[in-house]
């Protein structure tokens, strides 16, 4: 063991690699649908691989942390700018409330079980599972006027009091969430989610899941020999084989030696081969009124791609699928799927499209291109990112950061963490304002935001290791019964609250609780048991607002306890 701990104190990338592997292993694994998930998961690891005593240098946790509050930022910028702006005020009001009770809640059993400020901290970060106010609260715990050794202590203590509350903060948010707010509410989450799914348009006997699941578009040719389709025109034709689930394109036709792209009032005629696109389950339905279908690539060779358009025309923000549909001719272009701040929506006739969502459509490129031009922009699959983009908007969240006023006599700034995210959600909107600027993958995305938040995680859990045994004996019972109450009562309160005063949908509220609460396993619950996706609608504004705000409690809660 004195072997292994020389090696990890004289190679710290070796202990940080490990604890990367490993958590994301431990955080993976699941027991009924349940799992500790990666930041726990490597904290976990860290705290034991750091118990060699391992010197991690300050400035690798600010680089990561800075890469995942942009990520963050730029994420659910323009999600948060819509929800301040309009549409959103009960789901606002849910999250300022959560924000607000869940500060008092943890200053109030902080002072109450004895914590420290960093297990205080923590307990906000674990029991409220936003791990971001880890790096927030540390800045400000090192600002401090206090010795270096205290601050170096009460800096250990904010990872130990996530670990110690995150268990509960997650699962016992989700049994809550799911099992006992439809008791409260007297309601039953499927039910409540069919209800409203009726309103937009879905739902009723003819549901069909191809509204909610990711939808595969398929290409086929057929030789007409049928005499329900010969002399038809095409508009006629596709209208009568569209259903409320799934619509078809005729996109070629190979009449003789000739290939024709053909308008809507083109008449079909015995021997033609058409190419026609949409839904593979519609499409097997329907082939034994077409014709015979056959192998011909030359009728089914023509430039069809599936590719995302990004929403950020005026024209189309805030209106409905049926709406947009309506006034323009959608022929040629499937829609399979709807993500808002990277969660699926429904996928219903009067579900509203808002600026920032990405659809993923599927249609011949032309046709895709005239959707895209309506809607905003065509997203293609691209591998580079705007590293100008992504430099500048840091450089400008460091320098928003080192502006500071003072609480109770402590100075309190953003900090690099606050200000980035600031920047973050400055430059997102910008990007869905105007989209050829700072354009960011989404793997990219995801990447800033995954092993930026773990990497800093394991980093702080590595030099957190050393008070970890300290710590737990002297408050661990306490520290775990207060993160209890803390992840309990704001919950409780937006929950009566959007039920009793807002009369909200039960599918709606179980989101909007989830998204206030940060607590994404919940959402994934609640579309799983609702077997819909209704919650997904109520969780990103409130999900966009409390990533912001609860961030920020992490320096308050330095300043007031």
């Amino acid at each position: 063991m004195d072997t292994v701990a020389r090696t990890l104190r004289s190679l710290p990338e070796l202990a940080l690699f490990l604890s990367l592997a490993l958590g994301y292993a431990i955080g993976s694994v699941k027991i009924k649908g349940f799992g500790l998930g990666s930041v726990v998961g490597t904290l976990v690891v860290a705290m034991i691989l750091g118990q060699a005593g391992i010197d991690i240098h300050p400035f690798a946790k600010t680089v990561f942390f800075a890469l995942f509050m942009f990520g963050v930022g730029y994420q659910v910028g323009p999600e948060f700018f819509r929800g301040l702006r309009k549409g959103g005020l009960p789901m606002i009001v849910l999250s300022a409330t959560f924000c607000i009770v869940a500060l008092g809640t943890v200053i109030l059993t902080a002072k109450l079980f004895g914590l420290d400020k960093g297990l205080a901290a923590g307990m906000l970060s674990g029991a409220l599972t936003q791990s971001s106010a880890i790096g927030t609260s540390t800045e400000a715990i090192q600002r401090l006027p206090l010795d270096q050794a205290t601050r170096n202590v009460l800096a250990s203590h904010v990872p130990i009091g996530d670990a110690v509350t995150y268990l509960f903060g997650t699962a016992g948010v989700l049994i809550f969430l799911i099992k006992i707010l439809p008791r409260i509410g007297r309601f039953n989450l499927r039910e409540e989610c069919l209800k409203y799914e009726k309103s937009l348009g879905g739902g009723g006997p003819s549901r069909s899941v191809v509204f909610d699941s990711y939808v595969a578009v398929d290409v086929q040719a057929f030789r007409l020999t049928n005499g329900g389709a010969v002399g038809r025109k095409i508009g006629d034709l596709e209208q009568d084989l569209a259903t409320e689930k799934a619509r078809l394109c005729v996109q070629q036709i190979h009449r003789g030696r000739e290939l024709l792209s053909p308008g809507k009032d083109e008449i079909l005629r015995e021997g033609d081969v058409i190419a026609i696109s949409g839904s593979r389950e519609r499409l097997l339905e329907v082939q034994t009124r077409l014709g015979t279908q056959v192998v011909d690539p030359e009728v089914m060779d023509f430039p069809f791609e599936s590719v995302s358009i990004i929403v950020t025309s005026k024209a189309a923000a805030g209106k409905t699928i049926a709406e947009l549909v309506q006034e323009h001719d959608p022929r040629g272009v499937h829609l399979r799927r709807i993500t808002r701040v990277g969660h699926e929506m429904p996928r219903l006739p009067n579900t509203r499209l808002e600026r920032g969502d990405a659809l993923d459509v599927a249609g011949r490129r032309d046709d895709v291109e005239r959707a895209g031009t309506l809607l905003g922009f065509v997203d293609r699959p691209r591998e580079t990112s705007e590293i100008t983009f992504l430099g500048l908007a840091v450089a400008t969240g460091v320098i928003v950061g080192i502006l500071s006023l003072r609480i109770a006599g402590v100075p309190i700034s953003l900090g690099t963490g606050g200000g980035v995210l600031v920047a973050g959600l400055c430059f997102g909107w910008l990007h869905s304002v105007r989209p050829k600027w700072g354009r960011i993958p989404a793997p990219a995305v995801w990447l800033m935001q995954n092993v930026g938040l773990n990497t800093f995680v394991a980093l702080v859990g590595l030099s957190a290791a050393p008070h970890l045994v300290e710590a737990m004996k002297s408050s661990g019972i306490s520290l775990l019964i207060a993160g209890i109450i803390v992840s309990m009562v704001p919950h409780v309160v937006i929950a009566c609250l959007g039920r009793f005063v807002f009369k909200l949908n039960g599918g709606l509220l179980v989101g909007a609780c989830a998204g206030a609460g940060t607590c994404t396993p919940a959402l994934s619950a609640a579309i799983e048991e609702g077997d819909s996706r209704v919650p997904a609608l109520g969780y990103t504004i409130p999900y966009a607002l409390s990533n912001v705000v609860l961030t920020a409690w992490g320096q308050v809660v330095v300043a007031l306890i």
